[in-house]
């Protein structure tokens, strides 16, 4: 699995059976939300072996005020991994979270072109009452990681200085907080 392979659960009771394309991790769980169980999960086999991370060097991870962030699993196995959780407050995460100023809206727009490029495309089945049938999980597994691919690296780390989580002690990386992260995406809020 690749050190940063989209995390995706399925608002089902298992994970399909059908071969999942390769650099994506594919849970189910059955109101398809985030949990303590999934959070510390996320964290084995995500966070914990992104660079640096097999070697429990020293790190902290930011996280909003979710209460399945909170819970005593999660607190362990962030301390277990040599980390220090820092919560972002509430009504916060719009201007603190990285995956919300910079990632999630170029993030949805690709995924959301993928979709409607397939909606278009015609010759589709339908269910028995003439609807179009969902595309596979197959198939949103590989829209996710093409949507994903289309996030660029710089534009993250630009979002960790427009955050003002990783910028200069010296000052000099300030103006990037009110500087434009991603060309072509004017506004990067949701």
């Amino acid at each position: 699995m690749e050190p940063n392979s989209p995390y995706l659960i399925l608002k089902r009771k298992t994970v399909p059976k059908e071969a999942m394309p390769a650099g994506i991790i594919v849970r189910a769980q059955a109101k398809g939300w985030m949990e303590t169980e999934l959070v510390v999960d996320w964290l084995k086999v995500v966070w914990g072996r992104r660079r640096g991370g097999l070697r429990k060097r020293r790190n902290m991870l930011v996280l909003d005020a979710f209460r399945g962030h909170l819970t005593e699993p999660v607190k362990k196995q962030v301390k277990a991994m040599n980390g220090d959780l820092v919560i972002i407050p509430g009504g916060m995460t719009s201007q603190l979270q990285v995956l919300d100023v910079v990632v999630n809206k170029p993030f949805k727009y690709h995924l959301r072109k993928r979709y409607t490029e397939w909606l278009l495309a015609g010759n589709h089945a339908l269910t028995p009452s003439g609807k179009i049938q969902k595309p596979s999980v197959r198939q949103l597994c590989e829209w996710i990681l093409q949507a994903w691919a289309d996030v660029s690296p710089e534009s993250i780390v630009n979002g960790f200085k427009k955050c003002c989580i990783s910028n200069a002690m010296d000052g000099s990386e300030d103006d990037v907080l009110w500087e434009e992260a991603e060309p072509g995406m004017p506004n990067q809020r949701k």
